[in-house]
C-alpha cells in the first residue's frame, strides 16, 4: 500500500511541477470593490486553492475525528487499569495456598 500511494504521491508532483513550469508568466490579480492588483505567477494563483483545499480538508477531518480518538483514548486507559487489576488479583491468587478437597459425599465409596 505505501507503494501504491508513494507513486501516485510521484504522479502527482510530476503534475504539479509540470503545471508550475508551463505557466511561470505574471499575471495582474485584483480584488473588485480595492483598487490595488497585485502581479503573481499564474501558476501560484492556480496552485494556492489547491493548497488551502488540502489543508483545510485536512484541518477539517482532523478535527471530525476528535471525538472518536479521545473515546478511544479513555477507553484504551481504562483497559490498561483493568489489565493491570487482572494481573494483580491473580499475584494474589498464585499467593495463597490452595485447599485440594477429596472425595466426599456421593462419589465416595466404601
Amino acid at each position: 500500500m505505501k507503494l501504491i500511494s508513494g507513486i501516485f504521491a510521484l504522479i502527482i508532483l510530476a503534475a504539479v511541477l509540470s503545471f508550475a513550469l508551463s505557466n511561470r508568466q505574471n499575471v495582474s490579480v485584483g480584488l473588485w470593490p480595492l483598487d490595488g492588483a497585485m502581479a503573481s505567477p499564474l501558476y501560484a494563483i492556480g496552485l494556492a486553492p489547491l493548497v488551502f483545499g488540502l489543508v483545510f480538508g485536512g484541518l477539517w477531518g482532523w478535527l471530525g475525528s476528535m471525538p472518536h480518538r479521545l473515546r478511544a483514548r479513555r477507553l484504551n486507559k481504562e483497559l490498561t487499569a483493568l489489565n493491570d487489576k487482572i494481573g494483580e488479583m491473580q499475584r494474589d491468587a498464585s499467593a495463597q495456598p490452595t485447599k485440594v478437597k477429596g472425595q466426599s459425599g456421593f462419589w465416595r465409596f466404601k
